[in-house]
């Protein structure tokens, strides 16, 4: 059997010569794409949301409290913070806001504090209405958070103040029938104390002295 005959170094340098040509040939063909694909373990990553933080921002972790504005307006414009929670020391406000630029002030009453008698304190602080405070008289009057004038602030503001007048009118009828109903209870029991010892029998009036 015959052996084979092995390429010279003629021949092999042709042939890897002519492999190279072909190959440069193809490479020209493909179209160039250095883009990188993205690969199933690459997501995209997701966009933070901005958070608003700052005052009133919902960023801000506060809870907002049941609280109760009554405005005062009228007031001197050289009114101190002392000076007011002196005038309203009956209805001890929680927090007094003071606009003195404006002549005007809040008192503010917050439930979460002491639900049982913050009615009763804002119904002395608006029996304040008129009262005469550093030579001029007063207005207190409830109001409600927000500022501006629109047409729906001022309707709500008409709807509770009228709501809130009606109910401390019926809360002061019943506080005067009560009143009146103990004053005539205590006069019933010292009128019975009196008349006791005339009912008293002679024998015991003798030990009792």
């Amino acid at each position: 059997m015959p052996e084979d005959t092995k390429p010279t170094k003629k021949q092999l340098k042709s042939l890897n010569f002519r492999k190279s040509k072909e190959t440069k040939e193809q490479a020209k063909k493909r179209p160039i794409d250095d883009t990188p694909k993205p690969t199933d373990a690459e997501e995209p990553v997701p966009k933070k949301r901005k958070t608003r933080r700052g005052k009133g921002g919902k960023g801000k972790n506060s809870k907002k409290g049941n609280r109760f504005l009554i405005f005062v307006g009228s007031i001197p414009k050289n009114t101190t913070e002392s000076e007011l929670q002196a005038h309203f020391k009956s209805c001890s406000p929680d927090q007094i806001r003071l606009r003195p630029d404006k002549g005007i002030a809040f008192l503010e009453f917050d439930a979460e504090k002491d639900h049982s008698t913050i009615q009763r304190r804002m119904d002395v602080a608006l029996l304040q209405n008129k009262t005469l405070f550093k030579g001029n008289r007063i207005n207190v009057e409830l109001t409600v958070g927000g500022g501006g004038n629109s047409q729906n602030r001022l309707e709500k503001l008409k709807v509770k103040n009228e709501k809130m007048e009606t109910e401390r009118r019926d809360r002061l009828k019943n506080m005067i029938a009560a009143g009146k109903a103990k004053t005539a209870a205590n006069v019933a029991t010292n009128s019975a104390s009196t008349a006791a010892p005339a009912a008293v029998h002679p024998d015991r009036a003798k030990l009792l002295q």
